[in-house]
């Protein structure tokens, strides 16, 4: 037996009907305009524009978890995209939220709010500094007054924050909302752990934390170090589980180990012996022919320069 619960925001409730129409319509309707995991479409309800996220259908276990003890990633997209506005901050309008369960467990949900024309922070995130600063010191200022105000996203990565330019400056939103937590303050330590998914490129990171830390009064050269450090290991991580995901093959995790092990071996022996020499030389070898293009932050490859 299949049941849908909804929740609908008050403004728009006169789409109700159309809304509840969604999940039998979501593959003939819009346009996609993301596609993995989640689905998210761009399309009309009634005269109102949209994005409609089909989130994966969660496992069995989630699907315990989300039917009895905690908030769907649909309804707390709705939540936290709320408490975002009602804080004087930027967030896709929350339009409605539906939930479908099967024999008392969820099975499909979807999270529907207004379309926002703004782009992501891809490029300035990936790019260098020079012609970028006005927009750098905006974003950091951006992010002292979330942290100020308690919002921390937990996945502050650049294809959830979308840029707008106008006479006024930059101003920016936040979407893909559902991991956020609202905190009563934030430390040294927090925020460069919350920036570690942000920039590909080490100099953007280094000028958005410098700009952080000033507008405080912190210390920037200990915010840019914690933050690297943070970010490397990000991105290491990252470039692993990316090897994982697009190379085939159940040797990977194998590569994975062996190249950890021999770095860390190497490490503690020193440069000097003919040991370290061979690791290096396997290291290299494994890094070139399996890491090299998922090494989007550069974390390795200085090392092992042809």
């Amino acid at each position: 037996m299949r049941n849908m619960r909804t929740t609908i925001n008050p403004k728009y409730e006169y789409l109700q009907e159309q809304i509840e129409h969604i999940p039998e319509l979501f593959e003939k309707r819009g346009e996609v305009i993301y596609e993995a995991r989640n689905v998210l479409r761009r399309a009309f309800i009634g005269d109102v524009e949209v994005v409609v996220k089909s989130f994966m259908r969660p496992h069995i276990i989630n699907r315990v978890a989300y039917s009895f003890f905690r908030k769907s990633k649909a309804v707390r997209s709705y939540i936290y995209s709320t408490e975002i506005i009602n804080h004087g901050f930027c967030s896709p309008e929350p339009v409605a939220v539906i939930e479908q369960y099967h024999l008392g467990l969820l099975t499909n949900s979807y999270y529907i709010c207004r379309y926002d024309d703004g782009e992501t922070v891809r490029s300035l995130m990936s790019g260098t500094v020079a012609g970028n600063e006005e927009k750098l010191k905006a974003f950091a200022r951006y992010t002292v007054d979330l942290h100020r105000a308690g919002i921390l996203h937990l996945d502050y990565s650049p294809g959830n924050i979308l840029i707008h330019s106008s006479e006024e400056g930059y101003s920016f939103s936040l979407v893909d909302v559902n991991r956020m937590c609202l905190v009563s303050q934030v430390d040294c330590e927090t925020v460069a752990e919350n920036l570690r998914r942000l920039c590909n490129s080490r100099e953007v990171l280094n000028y958005i934390v410098g700009e952080y830390a000033s507008i405080l009064g912190w210390d920037v050269k200990k915010m840019q170090e914690r933050a690297t450090w943070y970010s490397d290991r990000f991105f290491a991580d990252f470039t692993f589980r990316r090897a994982v995901k697009k190379i085939h093959g159940r040797h990977i995790p194998s590569i994975i180990l062996y190249f950890k092990t021999f770095r860390r071996l190497r490490k503690l022996l020193g440069e000097s012996s003919p040991l370290s020499r061979w690791l290096y030389k396997k290291e290299k070898q494994m890094y070139h022919t399996y890491f090299s293009q998922y090494d989007y932050r550069h974390v390795f490859s200085p090392e092992y320069a042809d």
